[in-house]
């Protein structure tokens, strides 16, 4: 079944709410790291675990990014980024 329509972007409003999602979901991996120095696991298991928490913000981005994909990124060129366009001529 190959398709040679272009995707829309409207199909892809999804993806960037769960691109959204991620990323801001991302961050709430920070807090937990002090709770885990603090606890009674051994230190090998304390260090891995602080190490996966604290790149989690930068894996959950790149997952984000490889979700969104090219029509997406496309999407948001025209529609909300054009906001914070200046406008050509003068007012």
């Amino acid at each position: 079944m190959n398709d040679s329509r272009p995707r829309t972007t409207d199909t892809f409003r999804w993806r960037l709410a769960i691109g959204a999602v991620l990323i801001v979901g991302g961050y709430a991996a920070w807090p937990i790291i002090p709770i885990v120095v603090a606890s009674d696991l051994s230190p090998g298991v304390k260090t891995a675990l602080a190490a996966v928490l604290g790149a989690t913000p930068l894996l959950t981005k790149i997952i984000a990014i490889a979700l969104l994909g090219r029509p997406t990124i496309n999407y948001l060129k025209k529609h909300p980024f054009k906001w914070f366009r200046r406008k050509s001529g003068t007012d």
